[in-house]
């Protein structure tokens, strides 16, 4: 479409009108939900963890590892993917330099306050 100086004002309102509809479509996506607490198997917690089915079941007998039983009862166990997902997030070792950056900070801190 040719843009001329006639054309301008029709231009712009349908631009307009086209950035309005995107706002409302970003709008409602993000706030739609997304269901990440679906439940998943055993052997999807081995893919995500890395773990052996019997290290599994070990850390779901000391309670270590978040876990669900059906109301009804049974051997059946269920697991929540965000569940398994922050639990494995959720202590994150140091490395070396973090540690290292972390000591230079609290000594510097420490330190600082007395040298000036």
């Amino acid at each position: 479409m040719q843009l001329t100086f006639e054309s301008l004002p029709q231009q712009v309102a349908t631009l307009t009108e086209e950035v309005r509809i995107l706002k409302r479509m970003l709008t409602e996506f993000s706030t739609t939900p997304v269901n990440h607490s679906e439940t998943i198997t055993i052997d999807e917690v081995c893919s995500l963890t890395g773990y052996k089915r019997n290290t599994i079941y070990q850390l779901v007998h000391r309670g270590h590892i978040p876990f669900h039983k059906p109301k009804h009862g049974g051997r059946k166990l269920i697991f929540l993917r965000t569940e398994i997902l922050e639990w494995a997030k959720a202590k994150k070792v140091e490395s070396v330099s973090d540690y290292c950056s972390r000591k230079e900070n609290e000594l510097s801190n420490r330190y600082n306050g007395g040298l000036e």
